[in-house]
C-alpha cells in the first residue's frame, strides 16, 4: 500500500522512518521529494564537486556523473520505498540509473546516477527537488532487512568516484560526439553517392556515343 500524506507524516513521528533533514513542505500528497545533496562527479570533470559550495552541478551533452541526495533515509522493516526522477529533470533529458526500490531496514544517504541525453547542459542546483519518494507499508515486517554494502553509508563512496575517475574507454559525451560525426560523415558520403548515380552513367553514355560516332567513321 502506498503510504498518503498524513501516514509518512505520521510514521515520522513515531520513528517508524526517518527522513533527515526532514522538511514538511517537500511532502507530496502520497510521496515526499529528495533534494540534491552536497557533493558530485561527473566523467568531464574526474573528480568530486563541491555542490554545496558551487551551489551547482553541470551535466554537460551526453556526459554522466553521480549525485549525492541531501536526506539520510531510514526504512522500519515493514517499509520499502520506491524513487524516481522528478519531471521536471526528465523533462530536460535526464535519465536515473539508480535502482528504484529502497529496501525494508535500509538505513544511509542515496547516490543517484544521472545520464544526460541531450545536446544541451544541464544543470542541478544544490538542495533542489530532483526525486521522488513512495513509501509501501508492507502487510508484515520482513524478517530479513536490508544490510547490503550501502546500509549506514553517506555520500560519495570510494567506488563511485572510480567509476568515475578511472573508468575506462570514452566518456558517454565522447561517444555522442563520434556518433554525430559519423552520422555526418555517412550524409556526406550518401549524398555523393547518390550524385555518382548521376554522374557514372552519363560519362558511360557519352562514352559510348563517342565510340559509336567512331566506329561510324570506319
Amino acid at each position: 500500500m502506498i503510504m498518503t500524506d498524513q501516514q509518512i507524516r505520521q510514521a515520522i513521528d513515531k520513528g517508524e522512518i526517518v527522513i533527515d533533514p526532514f522538511d514538511d513542505d517537500q511532502v507530496q500528497p502520497a510521496s515526499i521529494d529528495l533534494r540534491v545533496g552536497d557533493e558530485g562527479a561527473t566523467i568531464k570533470n574526474k573528480r568530486r564537486v563541491n555542490i554545496k559550495e558551487l551551489g551547482v552541478l553541470i551535466l554537460e551533452p551526453g556526459d554522466f556523473g553521480v549525485v549525492s541526495v541531501l536526506e539520510r533515509i531510514k526504512l522500519g522493516p515493514q517499509f520499502a520505498g520506491r524513487i524516481g526522477l522528478r519531471s521536471k529533470y526528465a523533462r530536460k533529458g535526464l535519465i536515473a540509473t539508480t535502482g528504484p526500490q529502497i529496501d525494508p531496514g535500509f538505513e544511509g544517504g542515496l547516490t543517484l546516477g544521472l545520464a544526460n541525453l541531450t545536446p544541451r547542459a544541464v544543470s542541478i542546483g544544490h538542495k533542489d527537488d530532483i526525486l521522488t519518494l513512495e513509501i509501501h507499508r508492507l502487510a508484515e515486517p520482513v524478517k530479513k532487512p536490508y544490510t547490503g554494502p550501502y546500509q549506514n553509508r553517506y555520500g560519495l563512496g570510494p567506488d563511485d568516484l572510480e567509476a568515475i575517475a578511472e573508468g575506462d574507454g570514452m566518456a558517454f559525451s565522447e561517444v555522442l560526439t563520434t556518433l554525430r560525426s559519423l552520422s555526418t560523415n555517412v550524409a556526406d558520403l550518401t549524398s555523393q553517392m547518390k550524385t555518382m548515380q548521376w554522374v557514372i552513367p552519363a560519362v558511360l553514355g557519352v562514352g559510348l556515343a563517342i565510340i559509336a560516332i567512331i566506329s561510324a567513321f570506319k
